[in-house]
């Protein structure tokens, strides 16, 4: 039971709690919970779900507590009765994010996704009294608040602010659809009176390395090589900075992907969140980031690196399919291997990859997609298909400016008598 304020100084937060505590008991006292476990230890109750053929599921738990917990957990869910707060109703949005994904490759991508949704959702509402209101009580003003807290307390930038709105929009949405609200007041927020709030994003051209530090890691790449014969992870690392891979892509490459003239990229490797007491893992699944398959020409940078990490492989790991073999749960490299080496190397080498310029592995695609870009006249279509982006998330996010060396040379062209 909860303890009850004098009505005269009850706060609203005080009346939420109380409705819901009412709300709780009101949920239970419909349903009839067994006295005693089953034969196994187990309580068990039916509730109802039209998506089974019985028109009805069993939740079974070890406890009573945490049977009714379980029972309240579906009435604040989608299909259950329960007045939804605002926490529920973002919990319902992920929970339909997988509900009807049937392919296990692409249900663990969606997770993935899902994982970085709830540490958003963690960063910008949990512990507020916005995640406790009742999304039929949430108004305009409410909404404006909880963004004008946020962008108060954080330096967001124009992504973080998207993602921030993403949360707001996809709850507000489902609670119009489901008839939780009756009118969407998301859709009359205007965002444009916080624009004076929004930091300005990283220039692209410092989310870079420079030619110059590009040549410094690959000479100290080299050196590893040599001094190291079998470590994968460097000989990765290499071909991320000849193609601009991605690093997920890089692990599942075979020798079969290797063709007569190009590379051919259709995998990658998910780094897949565990559960509760379960710890993260490794999996391989066969599409990309984007589910388009994509090829890469063997330049001859590509077949000189080739010819070498063949000898290595001839030598280490002789009859091995994959191109970065390792001792792991699927026999290759993991995303992480190559990260950690890459950042090994940059401090040997004392280059900064803080996390204000937000450099990375990741920036050698930007190097790569720039230098296609200044190389072919501008020509965006063909740097997004070698790269696997659309032109607009080339341009926006990848390409880092025309070569101004190049643009002085033909600005000095001009005459002028």
């Amino acid at each position: 039971m909860i303890n009850l304020p004098d009505y005269d100084k009850m706060t609203l937060r005080d009346a939420r709690e109380l409705y819901m505590y009412i709300e709780k008991k009101q949920i239970l006292d419909r349903y009839s919970f067994p006295k005693k476990p089953g034969n196994d230890g187990y309580f068990r109750i039916y509730v109802d779900d039209a998506g089974k053929k019985s028109g009805r599921k069993q939740l079974f738990a070890r406890s009573l507590h945490e049977l009714e917990e379980k029972v309240l957990d579906y009435e604040r869910g989608k299909d259950g009765k329960a007045r939804k707060t605002f926490k529920d109703v973002y919990d319902a949005v992920l929970s339909e994010k997988i509900r009807y994904v049937k392919d296990p490759e692409k249900l663990a991508s969606r997770k993935n996704t899902i994982s970085v949704c709830r540490s958003n959702y963690r960063r910008f509402f949990a512990g507020t009294e916005f995640e406790k209101m009742f999304i039929d009580d949430i108004s305009k003003s409410d909404i404006e608040h909880i963004v004008f807290m946020n962008l108060d307390r954080y330096h967001l930038r124009e992504k973080a602010l998207k993602e921030l709105k993403s949360i707001l929009r996809s709850a507000f949405m489902l609670a119009f659809e489901e008839y939780w609200i009756k009118d969407n007041v998301y859709e009359r927020v205007s965002f444009k009176k916080f624009s004076g709030m929004v930091w300005d994003n990283v220039d692209i051209d410092r989310r870079v390395h420079s030619d110059n530090d590009v040549k410094r890691i690959l000479d100290a790449v080299h050196d590893h090589q040599n001094t190291h014969k079998g470590y994968m992870p460097a000989y990765a690392l290499e071909l991320q900075i000849l193609t601009g891979a991605r690093r997920g892509e890089l692990p599942p490459l075979r020798r079969c992907d290797v063709k007569d003239t190009c590379l051919s990229f259709t995998r990658e490797q998910l780094t897949v969140k565990g559960d509760k007491g379960t710890s993260s893992r490794f999996m391989i699944v066969e599409h990309t980031k984007t589910y388009k398959d994509r090829i890469f020409p063997r330049t001859s940078s590509v077949n000189e690196f080739l010819t070498r990490l063949y000898k290595e492989l001839d030598s280490c790991y002789p009859g091995c399919e994959y191109l970065f073999p390792a001792n792991t749960e699927n026999g290759v490299i993991t995303n992480n291997m190559v990260y950690r080496f890459y950042s090994r190397i940059c401090n040997k080498l004392g280059i900064a990859i803080s996390r204000d310029e937000i450099k990375g592995t990741h920036s050698f695609r930007r190097n790569a997609i720039t230098d296609v870009v200044n190389a072919s006249g501008g020509n965006l279509i063909l740097a997004s298909q070698l790269f696997g982006n659309s032109p607009e998330v080339a341009r926006k996010n990848y390409y880092t400016g025309i070569n101004k060396e190049e643009a002085l040379r033909v600005l000095n062209k001009r005459k002028f008598s």
